[in-house]
């Protein structure tokens, strides 16, 4: 008898929960016949927001889950927490900034030695910094409870905000920022060429690539830290303009305590003086009150972060440029809410639907579906950009006419959709005065306004858009698309060109390798820098832009004025062939189907029976006026004279139709129904329409590059390329339209030759393909002999050169008087905001060095502060204000532009802005501060006096006098304001009112 080994117990389900909810064999390591490897657990956390391990098979129905919920510790993300501590850090930081550019002159001399010595006792725990400068490397003691404020009022800048190692010097962070301003940024060889350059002079440093990740930082926040003591002074300047607004007025419920609020109605006139730098009524002169641009870029690409890694720090600029996600995704809501899902495409051909204008639009259905296929941001469909590969596709940007941005909107699909476009709008019209009007150039305006206008995306500001394109990219639309919307023809656009987007996508196109590999906020950031970067620059090149832009037009104006003198026809005759030339080429084409023929000749059956209704309905009018049995008979004879008016517009519609047969009143129609003549010859008519229309629109296409031959510029040969090649584009389709018209054309010949047509009909003549694009006047191609029975005479506007020259010159004339218009309002916008700036720049200076915080109808106390340091940097500002102004008045003096006498009223005397061009074009240098001068020195004694003056006002409050005893009060602050004016010139600020007796 043999025996068996018995096999060991097996366990009971209870006893494997591991087994049994995940049903996985016990796995052995080989070689070790103890060792057993246990499946994986799920571990999750009872929000479910975190998952570690395979994820769990489905339980059986009848068995209970021996899952258990391990609560997990969840470590904060170590780049929002530093963060944090970045953005207390530098607002406490902006009074030391401050302080540091007042004491070492705008960073020309700084200190290295404490401005104020910390009160932690001696005790306390110290950080033992590294300093990088272009020089040497050094090594600081600084107390750790504010190591940040500290460095910084040592001229230096750290590398993080509570317990940083390595630090550098603030004028190597300016230098840095300013040349990756003007260049690609490029951390890694800036840091390469540091470091190497510090290793050459003996100068160790521990680690790899230190530098750069240390420096990267630092700069970062540098910056953040420079664009925030920005917005905090001008915050300080709004408000004190505020509050002197209001205590001349009186009324407190003007005041205004939200600073959000407060730089939001400061926004617009801070992104371009021109357009938004003062408020008018609305000019009957022009339609558009602001012209603004709109175009989308997809190279400016963020590529998918590795190992989902996600957003990095959220860092933003005080004054963004770029829509939030919220304010994208209410108008992707508006968009796909309002407008139906497209229908899922079929393998069946649809029959040619009739063309026809769609209400509220003015060209034909036909053109727009042309534009929309010749352009692919119209197809929002194709895919520019991989969303698989990109997080971040691109970017959409409004600007204005004067090619400043107004808003950016970052894309995250691969098309161009229209909701980002709808986004950016809705922010323009919500941040305008609801009494002014905007005119909008897209390369696919045409587009856009048929969108809005059938799915009724922005309702409440359709009445106050005027819609064009883009005038390079309009001769790649049709040419009724270019009659309506071309800004050259376009009532409204003056000689904006709406390519406002193309210059600035070239000139941030430097930031595309970076940006490429960059995170979310970064890459939003360092947009805004650049955005905020070309403003300033642009702000000193505003009076050179007026200037050219009024020669230019003075020069076209000129130029077309001479044109029309020489003209044998009258303006008001080119503007009759204008409006007839609009009118015609933008008619709906008839599509040359089998059944034209038979449609035709049923629609005029129809109408006639509708005529013969409206004539027996007339008739019972008629009666019933001759009867007299009638109470009302003025409302009768307006009714009678309503379907008169009807009944006269359906008889024209019927000879209409009817000579577009070729058949005579007297012929039976109901019997030309199943006619093959009329069929192949109706066929021919529409077919050769077609091909009129495209030659016409070739023909007025090609109009510029033959005016342009002589032209040598680069910018003149590249258009005429493009022209030329939008142009060709159309070719093949003309061609194949001859050939099918030649086809019916031997199609008519048989039938006749056969006796199938009517007596007396004669065949069309056929085309020539070699000779069709000649366009010669007595080309066949404008004969309709044997299709209508009679020849189209060929209108001026076509046939006459003299006309065609003299309408170009008539619309560049409009064009020209309404960019006068617009010039002459822009300088006054630039005019009126210098002065409201230099008055706001003394008043805040005066407020600084005496600031009296009185009520507003009596003055309960006096309190007095001095802030030397705002002071100093409300100073600079205003000498970069003064030479922006000597700048603008340079370009303007001698133009006709502006009057010289208005000049003297922007306020700084003619000296000063004498003297502000001789130091920047280095005439003048300025002394070291240093140096002691005569102007530093009644700088001092002026300051004594304030001193002076400040105590013996403090003396009388505390010595509780009364107030209406005050004269000796009113004759030191007399006198203070006296010393203000001598020290700072012309100052616009109002006394005080009278003291009340309270």
């Amino acid at each position: 008898m043999s025996f068996k080994k018995p096999k060991p117990p097996r366990l009971s389900a209870a006893a494997q929960p591991w087994r049994e909810s995940h049903n996985t064999p016990i796995r052995k390591v080989y070689g070790r016949k103890n060792l057993v490897l246990l499946p994986q657990i799920d571990v999750q956390m009872r929000s479910n927001a975190f998952t570690h391990g395979a994820a769990a098979q489905p339980k059986a129905q009848n068995q209970a889950s021996p899952a258990r919920l391990v609560p997990l510790r969840v470590t904060p993300d170590k780049r929002l927490i530093e963060h944090g501590h970045w953005t207390h850090a530098l607002q406490v930081c902006i009074p030391v900034y401050l302080s540091l550019l007042c004491r070492s002159n705008n960073l020309r001399s700084v200190s290295r030695t404490a401005a104020g010595s910390c009160q932690c006792p001696a005790s306390a725990r110290k950080l033992n910094i590294r300093v990088l400068s272009m020089e040497d490397i050094v090594s600081i003691t600084v107390c750790a409870c504010r190591p940040t404020q500290a460095l910084l009022a040592l001229g230096y800048f750290p590398s993080s905000p509570v317990r940083p190692s390595f630090a550098f010097d603030i004028k190597m962070l300016e230098f840095a920022s300013q040349l990756y301003l003007h260049s690609p940024p490029n951390m890694t060889a800036w840091s390469s060429t540091l470091e190497a350059y510090l290793r050459g002079r003996g100068y160790q440093l521990a680690g790899v690539d230190i530098i750069r990740r240390k420096f990267a930082k630092a700069k970062r926040y540098y910056q953040l830290l420079v664009a925030e003591t920005e917005v905090h002074v001008r915050k300080y300047a709004l408000k004190t303009r505020l509050e002197s607004q209001v205590e001349d007025s009186g009324d407190e419920e003007e005041w205004v305590d939200d600073d959000e609020e407060l730089m939001d109605g400061d926004y617009l006139a801070e992104c371009c003086v021109l357009c938004f730098g003062a408020v008018a009524e609305h000019d009957d002169h022009v339609p558009a009150d602001v012209i603004v641009c709109l175009d989308a870029c997809f190279v400016q690409k963020r590529m998918e972060p590795q190992h989902s890694s996600g957003h990095d720090a959220p860092l933003c600029h005080p004054r963004t440029r770029v829509l939030t996600d919220k304010e994208v995704k209410e108008a992707q809501v508006i968009v796909e809410s309002m407008r139906p899902a497209p229908a899922p495409r079929t393998n069946t051909t649809e029959p040619p639907k009739d063309d026809s204008v769609e209400t509220g639009m003015k060209v034909p259905s036909s053109v727009l579906d042309g534009c929309s296929e010749s352009f692919k941001a119209a197809d929002e469909k194709r895919s520019k950009a991989s969303s698989k590969f990109f997080a971040d596709t691109g970017l959409m940007a409004l600007l204005c006419r004067h090619d400043k941005v107004l808003w950016l909107a970052n894309m995250t699909t691969p098309g161009e959709r229209q909701y980002y476009a709808i986004a950016l709008l809705l922010k323009l019209f919500r941040a305008l005065p609801s009494h002014l009007t905007v005119g909008i150039l897209y390369d696919i305006g045409c587009q856009l306004h048929r969108s809005c206008t059938k799915w009724d995306f922005i309702p409440d500001y359709m009445d106050r858009i005027i819609w064009g394109i883009a005038i390079f990219h309009a001769y790649g639309h049709q040419w009724p698309c270019q009659l309506v919307y071309h800004p050259r023809k376009c009532v409204g656009f003056g000689l904006s060109d709406g390519e406002g987007c193309e210059r600035f996508w070239s000139s941030i196109q430097k930031l595309v390798p970076p940006l490429r590999v960059s995170g979310y906020h970064q890459r939003i950031y360092t947009l805004d820098l650049q955005v905020d970067f070309l403003k300033k620059e642009g702000m000193m090149e505003l009076g050179d832009w007026l200037r050219r832009k009024w020669d230019t037009c003075m020069d076209k104006k000129g130029k077309a004025q001479g044109v029309l003198d020489s003209c044998p026809f009258s303006e008001l005759e080119l503007d009759d062939f204008w409006k007839d030339q609009v009118a015609t080429q933008t008619l709906p084409l008839v599509t040359a189907t089998v059944n034209l023929a038979k449609n035709t000749i049923k629609s005029i059956l129809d109408l006639k029976e509708h005529s013969k209704t409206l004539l027996v309905d007339i008739k019972k009018l008629d009666e019933a006026i001759a009867q007299g049995e009638l109470e009302d008979v003025d409302e009768v004879m307006h009714e009678r004279g309503e379907l008169s008016a009807k009944r006269d517009d359906i008889e024209a519609q019927i000879r209409r139709k009817m000579g577009q047969l070729g058949v005579t009143d007297k012929q039976n129609l109901k019997a030309l129904l199943g006619n093959k003549y009329l069929q192949v010859r109706m066929q021919a008519r529409a077919l050769k329409d077609r091909i009129q229309a495209k030659l016409r629109d070739r023909k007025f296409e090609l109009d510029r590059l033959n005016r342009s031959y002589n032209q040598v510029s680069a910018s003149e040969r590249r258009l005429a390329e493009h022209v030329q090649t939008q142009v060709t584009r159309h070719e093949p389709s003309v061609v194949k339209s001859v050939t099918r018209f030649n086809k019916l054309c031997d199609d008519l010949s048989e039938l006749i030759r056969t006796r199938k047509a009517p007596r007396h009909a004669v065949s069309p003549l056929k085309l020539d393909q070699k000779t069709i694009f000649s366009l010669d006047v007595d080309d066949p191609v404008w004969s309709d002999k044997g299709l209508t029975g009679e020849d189209v005479q060929v209108p001026e506007w076509l046939g006459n050169d003299d006309a065609r020259d003299g309408i170009q010159a008539m619309l560049m004339i409009a064009r020209c008087r309404e960019e006068e218009c617009y010039l002459q309002r822009e300088v006054c916008f630039l005019s009126a905001w210098f002065v409201r700036e230099w008055g706001y720049m003394e008043d805040c200076l005066i407020q600084c060095g005496l600031w009296f915080n009185c009520g507003f109808m009596h003055i309960p106390f006096l309190q007095i502060l001095v802030d030397d340091d705002i002071a100093y940097y409300l100073k600079r500002q205003k000498a970069t204000l003064l030479l922006q102004g000597a700048l603008w008045a340079r370009s303007l003096t001698g133009s006709t532009l502006v009057d010289v006498n208005d000049l003297n009223f922007w306020g700084p005397a003619s000296s000063e802005f004498k003297a502000a061009l001789a130091s920047h074009f280095g005439a003048r240098v300025e002394e070291p501060e240093d140096a002691e001068s005569d102007s530093d020195k009644s700088d001092g004694s002026n300051r004594q006096e304030e001193e002076d003056l400040l105590e013996s006002i403090e003396q009388m409050q505390l010595g509780g006098e009364e107030v209406d005893s005050i004269q000796e009060y009113l004759d030191l602050r007399e006198a203070a304001e006296d010393r203000g004016r001598d020290e700072m010139g012309r100052s616009p600020r109002k006394r005080m009112r009278p003291l009340s007796d309270d």
